[in-house]
């Protein structure tokens, strides 16, 4: 009996076994069935909503609102290859009156989506949108994603806004301060770093201090930088490298090299050594105020130390000989540059190229230039822009147009400092002010805006040729039309333009427009203002115009007061003309 009831215990054991696998399985398929279900009517509400206009409408009434606002279904549309599409859809989500609610919906698949895309505005519409926000964890997540980004930089900081206690990480707070610098926004550093300090971090790192000098040198606050960076090595936190070298940049561009020197002492004694990039700043800013002989000592001082000049540092050095005229000592430094397998750039190309053609050395700029082509390095506007400065420069105007027409069949384009030049060289000794005047045309035909050195050397041509209508024409347009600010001299070129037809009362006009200007008319106009009003017996004027000369504290000269004595003696007498003349010179 009892062998009997063991038996039946366990075949129905396993009856029963049998059939919750059964049930189990039965579960299974319709999960599975409604799993694909849900995934069809994502599929359908994709796209309906990519391809039926006002579909919001009609979505309810095309498919099943169980299936519509379904958990699964939702987080499969909201996690759609379509970022835009999923935005649409959950701000419907929010808005409709039969969705779940607002507070249930999870926003991160979308986020998500939407972060991978870059679609930063879509993204903030959707928090925006929403009555209630995403996680913590999630908003500083898309807060570090933003700072990733520079173009973000003020989507990250109305997200910030958001967070309930913005105690972030101070990596997530260099990250946001990086972003500001990177998209030039100084205004919003100031911003981050602000709330930064108000959350209650630490006064930051290393890296926040290297950010910190490296927004004040933006702001070209070099003196608070280095206040900044004094304090820190005080209290133990040295900003790399980098940062302290765009601060030694700073102060060599300003020309102050006292600082200069005392940051290179510091970054020694803080363990930060300058490294080859900061004597390469050094080396810029001491070419660049003309300080060329003290570069080259320091970058000869530099390969004795050990360092190794880059290719950078050999092209800035180079370029600083050519200004300073050495062009013999530019090429002995070219070829060492060469004989240690450095390539020259199309900077250094054009440093040489440059030199050689300010020079008056064509024969050797065009030997570079044919090199710069052989070496792989392209043609461009700047190269082409040099070696018509040249050919001006020695009056070789035929080939520097042939060179000019030859520009546009190669795809470079002249700019307007291709036209500027070539209308300098025409204007020169006023010979060719015709073609001057064609490239003017071709330059605003070309839609190009004419500059204070297009006007410049036209009028002067102008002047000196007589045309005073056309120059003064000229002068109108460049200030009325162009809203351009004439140079003084080419005040000075019309006065004596006027003076040279003998037209004293235009020329004596425009001398009273300089004064009414608070210019200062050059030496020399004044003479030939005095010499003309003296030639047409306008005394009282020519003394009044020398009178501005001492004033200035010039003097008339031997020209002007013999023909104003001249004039003097025909109106008066020789006594009158003699005191006027005894006056001047004790004055003097």
């Amino acid at each position: 009996m009892m062998l009997w009831a063991r038996r039946r215990c366990a075949l129905r054991d396993t009856i029963a076994e049998r059939g919750r696998g059964v049930l189990r399985n039965k579960c299974s398929a319709e999960g599975g069935e409604q799993q694909a279900m849900l995934a069809e009517t994502a599929k359908r509400v994709c796209e309906i909503i990519r391809t039926t206009p006002r579909w919001e409408s009609q979505l309810l009434s095309l498919l099943p609102s169980s299936h519509i606002f379904h958990h699964d279904c939702i987080r499969l549309v909201l996690s759609s290859a379509n970022p835009l599409l999923s935005l649409r859809y959950f701000l419907w989500l929010s808005s409709s009156s039969s969705s779940p609610s607002p507070c249930s919906l999870d926003p991160t698949p979308l986020l998500d989506s939407l972060a991978r895309a870059k679609a930063w505005g879509p993204a903030m519409h959707a928090i925006r949108s929403t009555k209630c926000l995403p996680e913590q964890q999630v908003l500083h997540s898309l807060l570090l994603r933003l700072c990733d980004d520079e173009l973000a930089v003020d989507h990250a900081f109305e997200l910030l806004s958001l967070l309930e206690s913005p105690s972030l990480p101070l990596p997530t707070w260099n990250a946001a301060l990086s972003s500001s610098l990177r998209a030039g926004r100084t205004d919003l550093f100031w911003r981050f770093y602000r709330s930064m300090m108000q959350s209650g971090a630490s006064g930051g790192d290393e890296c926040t201090a290297s950010l910190l000098i490296q927004a004040f040198c933006k702001e070209n606050k070099l003196l608070d930088a280095y206040g900044l960076l004094r304090e820190a090595s005080r209290n133990g936190i040295m900003p790399d490298v980098a940062s302290i070298t765009v601060l030694v940049s700073g102060f060599s561009k300003a020309g102050n090299y006292g600082k200069v020197s005392e940051l290179l002492h510091l970054m020694i004694a803080g363990g930060r050594p300058p490294d080859i990039f900061t004597y390469q700043t050094i080396i810029h800013g001491l070419c660049a105020n003309g300080m060329g002989d003290e570069a080259f000592r320091i970058f000869n001082d530099l390969k004795v130390r050990g360092y190794a000049p880059d290719t950078v540092t050999y092209t800035s050095m180079i370029d600083g000989l050519c200004k300073m005229g050495l062009m013999d000592e530019a090429m002995t430094l070219w070829h060492e540059m060469t004989s240690k397998g450095l390539k020259p750039n199309h900077y250094t190309y054009g440093a040489l190229l440059n030199g050689y053609c300010k020079s008056g050395d064509l024969d050797h700029a065009w030997k570079v230039y044919d090199e710069m082509l052989v070496q792989g390095h392209k043609e461009s506007t700047i190269t082409c822009n040099m070696m018509i400065a040249g050919l001006c420069l020695q009056g070789r105007m035929v080939e520097a147009m042939d060179l000019f027409e030859e520009m546009p069949k190669k795809g470079i384009e002249p700019d307007v400092i291709t036209h500027n030049t070539l209308i300098q060289g025409f204007c020169k000794d006023g010979n060719s002010i015709s073609d001057a005047k064609n490239l003017y045309k071709q330059l605003l035909a070309k839609g190009l805006r004419p500059s204070v050195s297009t006007y410049t050397p036209m009028i002067r041509a102008l002047c000196q040729e007589g045309s005073m209508a056309d120059a003064v024409a000229m002068m109108t347009d460049m200030v009325e039309v162009r809203g351009l600010v004439p140079l003084v001299r080419t005040h000075d070129d019309i006065i004596a333009g006027f003076c040279k037809l003998g037209e004293a009362e235009e020329g004596l006009s425009w001398f009273h427009r300089m004064l009414k200007g608070k210019l200062k008319p050059r030496e020399d106009t004044l003479n030939i203002l005095v010499e003309c009003l003296s030639s047409v017996g306008r005394v009282d004027d020519a003394l009044l115009v020398s009178n501005s000369m001492l004033e200035l504290g010039y003097s008339p000269g031997e020209p002007a007061c013999h023909q104003l004595v001249s004039a003097l003696c025909c109106k008066t007498n020789k006594h009158t003309a003699q005191q006027w003349l005894d006056d001047i010179l004790v004055d003097d």
